[in-house]
């Protein structure tokens, strides 16, 4: 081992003896090469397993538009859950490189799908939340799944015009009124007969997502595949 990365690996383990990490769900102290989640919450993750049902929960809330393929989120999200765990760590505790790592998680099980993508796009945020944030949690989510799957990410090409109030609390209505016509397309032409991949962090009524299904659809996108990394009833 060369001297400064066995200097690096003291100094780590001396940080962590001192500020011990933890995960994210139960606060047990994590161990060599556990990141974020201990092993014991790491094996429990709610995972879905809905990108092998066709007619799963997620793609029946799209079930009025026929270019949306395949839907699906990789956890259920529950009230104090281990999917709950991870979203809070990742958008209100600047923790950028969670949402790659779920990226990375989730990637290895779509391998198996098939699924003929020729981008990704994240759901933006509007400029003055990403100011704020410093980083688009959805964005990082897709890096994660591009890095295994080898999809390129555009990040770009869609702008969200307005700011909108938070979707939390709102009723099922308002929430679709809340999003309304809140997305533009830079670059005229540019999903046109393409297979895109929409992603973001948390799916709930699908009003986010239905208002980025419309855009693309009035743009001429050949299909719409969707993930999300987690999903509430």
């Amino acid at each position: 081992m060369k001297v400064s990365n066995l200097i690096y690996s003291y100094w780590n383990d001396f940080v962590n003896l001192i500020f011990p990490r933890v995960c994210v769900h139960c606060n047990s102290v994590l161990i060599y090469q556990e990141n974020h989640l201990c092993t014991k919450c790491r094996l429990s993750l709610p995972k879905t397993n809905y990108h092998l049902k066709s007619d799963n929960p997620i793609q029946l809330k799209f079930i009025y538009e026929p270019k949306v393929h395949q839907a699906c989120t990789y956890l259920h999200f529950n009230k104090k859950g281990i999917a709950q765990s991870l979203i809070h760590e990742l958008k209100y505790r600047d923790q950028p490189e969670l949402g790659v790592l779920i990226g990375n998680w989730y990637a290895h099980d779509l391998t198996t799908c098939g699924w003929p993508i020729d981008m990704i796009i994240p759901i933006p945020l509007h400029k003055s939340k990403l100011k704020r944030r410093g980083f688009n949690q959805s964005e990082r989510f897709a890096a994660g799944l591009s890095e295994v799957l080898g999809w390129p990410v555009l990040d770009d090409l869609i702008i969200r015009k307005r700011r909108t109030s938070t979707q939390t609390k709102k009723t099922k209505v308002e929430r679709w009124q809340n999003v309304n016509s809140i997305y533009a397309l830079k670059t005229s032409g540019g999903v046109f007969e393409k297979n895109v991949l929409i992603v973001d962090d948390v799916l709930t009524t699908g009003a986010t997502i239905g208002e980025m299904i419309q855009l693309l659809v009035n743009n001429g996108v050949g299909s719409i595949y969707i993930a999300t990394i987690a999903a509430g009833k």
